[in-house]
């Protein structure tokens, strides 16, 4: 700088930042202003690439909460099946509530708010790169490779990094990396965070806040420093430790035991495998960061790797003794979750500081062959639905379009009864009744199953429908009006050539909408 010029001298100034980046400092988020266009493009191209599904999986829960939000007259006889997995989140009224200001079709605000949580996500993965990487190869390097990998699923657990439709669990992962940030700068907001995902998924919070506990009070082998971030771990996983005292039955039992993906020591080898292979990476970034002087990257995947360990041996112990068997469906193994998404974050960030860095055709050469098998996942995985399921239009499904034809001519408090693995049935890709059809059915053996492992009070509800529809492939008429005695049900979905005796008024090339009266 010349004797007398005032104006700073921004290379030296950015050259120190990076260097205290390096060192492990860290640092308040600075961004380039074509930043946020990038983070803009990538949540854009994530429909292409990852696909795009409304009112599957765990939607067959989500959505019908969302609808009842908006309309309480529906689903009069069997809302219970949902809105005991979504009473403790304020999301499906948030969604609600979004839906009555903007006025906007409940598919259109879904779809909105699916990419609001893809790019929040990505965002939140962008600061913490940040914090770990001075290079912007390496901070890309980090997020892209989450965008990437984000259908991948964590072993054991059935989450995925990001899921292809909208769930509370992304908005809350990216309201915890936003936490985790704010823990790294050691500041207050983290517990604004903390608590904004505690309301949208409160399992999310809670392995969420055993993790920051972690990056919070660096745990010193044999120190006090340990024991402290072992409880600090464990503590919130007990939190329901009420519920141990409270009444259980048989038919809770046999349906929790029915998910063996709860039980750690049912896993398959290669489950096993994806435990070891993320947590041993990570100790070996820590290893090799800390030699390298990265210490914000040594700092991190040391923690991670110490938590989900330490998740993992009180995943064990919850699963195996009986006194805590009533905490099983916290599913302690999520903490894998995060385990993952920092394993890939951070091994992104490597790869982009030391192989990729300022090379576009190397960025080209790993990037292509993830998304063209991310592509091809998804036309195996909903071989009958389009790859994007845009709103506005109804996927071109059968199944979809006879539960819409529900929606459209039968009467709020109709009942229905499909078979128990509906969801499972070659064609349907997993969409769910409740979903499209805006109408109450008898339990399934697939989601609902997932809500009654949750309450043991309504175990014995779900069994009691689920046997009354078994053998439901060799259901005739008798049987279809004994389950109207039983239960009301005043309307069934037969997969074709049905059953004779029944008027069918909705008839495609694969089902038939049918009364049983």
């Amino acid at each position: 700088m010349a004797e007398g010029d005032n104006t700073p001298d921004t290379s030296s100034l950015r050259a120190s930042e990076e260097a205290a980046t390096e060192a492990g400092a860290p640092q308040p988020a600075r961004g380039r202003p074509g930043d946020w266009l990038l983070l803009l493009l990538l949540t854009a191209t994530s429909l292409p690439v990852h696909g795009y599904h409304l009112g599957h999986e765990d939607q067959t829960v989500w959505l019908p909460a969302i609808k009842k939000q908006l309309d309480p007259s529906l689903y009069p006889f069997d809302s219970t099946f949902f809105l005991a997995q979504t009473q403790l989140s304020l999301f499906d009224k948030l969604v609600a509530f979004s839906i009555r200001v903007t006025h906007l079709p409940v598919d259109w605000a879904v779809f909105l708010w699916h990419l609001l949580t893809i790019f929040l996500v990505l965002a939140g993965c962008l600061l913490l790169a940040r914090r770990c990487f001075a290079r912007p190869a390496a901070q890309w390097g980090a997020v892209t490779a989450v965008w990437a990998a984000r259908l991948m699923i964590a072993s054991g657990s059935q989450l995925s990094l990001m899921d292809r439709y909208l769930h509370p669990r992304d908005l809350a992962t990216a309201a915890v990396l936003l936490a985790l940030v704010a823990v790294l700068d050691r500041k207050p907001r983290a517990l604004a965070w903390l608590a904004l995902a505690a309301v949208i998924h409160p399992t999310m919070a809670i392995i969420g806040a055993a993790h920051l506990a972690f990056q919070a009070w660096p745990p010193r082998v044999g120190g006090s420093r340990t024991a402290l971030a072992s409880v600090m771990l464990f503590a919130p996983l007990l939190l329901p430790l009420a519920m141990i005292g409270s009444e259980t039955n048989p038919a809770w039992r046999a349906v929790l035991h029915s998910r063996t993906f709860l039980f750690p020591l049912q896993w398959h080898w290669y489950e096993w495998l994806g435990v070891v292979v993320p947590l041993g990476m990570l100790v070996w970034y820590a290893r090799a960061a800390r030699r390298n002087g990265r210490r914000m990257v040594a700092h991190i995947s040391a923690r991670v790797a110490l938590a989900g360990g330490l998740g993992i041996a009180g995943a064990l112990v919850i699963t195996t003794v009986p006194a805590l068997e009533r905490l099983v469906p916290a599913e302690p193994m999520r903490v894998l979750h995060l385990v993952y998404l920092l394993w890939i974050l951070l091994g992104g960030g490597l790869l982009g500081e030391y192989v990729l860095r300022d090379r576009p055709v190397r960025w080209l050469l790993f990037l292509a062959p993830v998304c063209l098998v991310f592509v091809l996942a998804d036309v195996l995985v909903y071989p009958s639905s389009p790859h994007v399921e845009w709103p506005g239009r109804l996927p071109k499904n059968a199944w979809v379009d006879a539960f819409d034809w529900a929606r459209r001519n039968t009467p709020h408090n109709a009942i229905f009864a499909l078979a128990p693995d509906y969801l499972r049935r070659s064609g349907n890709d997993r969409h769910g009744f409740r979903a499209f059809a805006e109408r109450s059915a008898l339990a399934d053996g697939v989601k609902d199953s997932a809500v009654a492992a949750n309450c043991p009070e309504l175990a014995f509800q779900w069994r009691q429908q689920t046997v009354a529809l078994s053998g439901w492939y060799e259901f005739k008429l008798a049987d279809f009006r004994a389950l109207r005695r039983q239960f009301g049900v005043t309307w069934v979905v037969l997969e074709k050539p049905g059953v004779a005796g029944l008027s069918c008024p909705y008839i495609n090339g694969e089902l038939m909408v049918c009364r049983t009266d």
